[in-house]
């Protein structure tokens, strides 16, 4: 606001050639220097001030969403790739029991009490199981060039992450209330609505006066005072000027960032709404997902004792060979379904930290 009570200062300097009245054409030098203060412009300065500082808010509040929108990004693509990893151990570990079943078959192929569909069945699940392998493992290297990206680093970057993606209670987390009045959203619709009140009153000010004193000091050619000696066309002035701009146009414009204040008025307050909601459809999502993660962490345990048990009762003759790969397949769907809800639930907790502001 300071800045609106400084004065101007405005200096000119040059030269001419002409002719007027009875004298001969003629060169001559021209200058001079003008200061200006304003003292009152109908409280338009102060409300300028509160435009500009509006106007930071609302700079202010998009960097904290870009940098909140970053984060959630970084951390969705850290725990896919944790996710991704741990999916590489278990299909590892399925592999080799893999292996140990095949071997198994191949005892009994040699004992005469199989056949060879039993060796081609766990031959095309390692098949499977390594086409699968590949298509993760490249899909984590994607992960990580987009993660570099996000962090501003090298796309060949390499991440060293958790080996598997805790579970673990956010009681605490779930009774957080949101802030909507803390929110970057709400903060830029804020903004906006407050520049534009500011700019409405700034408007219907058209009529009234501005006063200003200022101060000249200007040497003019011949052309402009009818004076041989230069010396004699030096002029000076001291005073103060009161002026008042009529434009009833200005009345379509105020009416106009009236309607456009009242919008964006609007909007942050449907904003803090759907701000108070979204925190409860996330809590309910994280809920949900914590309860989905624990139902998945008994069939992993069921699976894992259901393969134990079918590989024991293959080698005995009591199961054959599909039962064998069935149980398999169902132990690695068990294990992969646990890692991504597990995932899920990190992202779904993402989304509640952003809407808490919560880094």
């Amino acid at each position: 606001l300071l800045r609106s009570y400084l004065p101007t200062l405005k200096a000119f300097a040059g030269s001419e050639t002409f002719q007027t009245g009875v004298y001969t054409s003629q060169s001559q030098p021209y200058g001079g220097v003008e200061a200006n203060v304003n003292l009152f412009n109908g409280g338009k300065d102060s409300l300028e001030e509160n435009i500009r500082q509006s106007q930071v808010r609302a700079a202010e509040a998009n960097v904290q969403k870009t940098f909140a929108s970053e984060i959630q990004d970084a951390r969705n693509l850290y725990w896919k790739i944790v996710s991704n990893r741990e999916l590489i151990k278990a299909l590892t570990h399925s592999l080799e029991l893999n292996e140990k079943s095949l071997a198994m078959a191949n005892r009994r192929i040699s004992r005469g009490i199989s056949t060879e569909t039993d060796r081609l069945e766990f031959q095309i699940h390692k098949s499977q199981i390594k086409e699968e392998f590949e298509s993760v493992s490249h899909a984590t290297l994607l992960l990580q060039i987009s993660l570099s990206a996000v962090l501003g680093m090298e796309p060949q970057s390499k991440f060293k992450t958790a080996e598997a993606i805790p579970h673990i209670h956010d009681d605490e987390l779930l009774n957080k209330k949101v802030e909507a009045t803390d929110h970057s959203d709400y903060i830029l619709l804020r903004a906006n609505q407050e520049s534009l009140s500011s700019q409405h009153r700034q408007t219907t000010r058209w009529w009234l006066p501005s006063l200003d004193v200022y101060s000249a000091y200007q040497l003019y050619t011949l052309r402009e005072r009818d004076f041989l000696v230069q010396q004699d066309r030096i002029d000076s002035a001291v005073g103060a000027r009161l002026s008042v701009e009529f434009d009833f146009f200005k009345l379509a414009d105020a009416s106009a960032l009236s309607l456009q204040a009242q919008a964006f008025e609007k909007q942050a307050q449907q904003k803090a709404l759907s701000l108070v909601a979204g925190l409860q459809v996330a809590k309910e999502d994280l809920k949900h997902e914590h309860e989905l993660v624990h139902w998945s962490e008994e069939r992993v345990e069921q699976g894992k004792k259901y393969f134990g048990r079918t590989l024991d009762e293959y080698n005995r003759g009591v199961k054959n060979s599909i039962d064998l790969l069935s149980a398999a397949q169902r132990n690695l769907n068990f294990q992969r379904e646990n890692i991504e809800r597990r995932r899920n639930y990190q992202i779904s907790k993402n989304s509640v930290l952003f809407l808490l502001n919560e880094y």
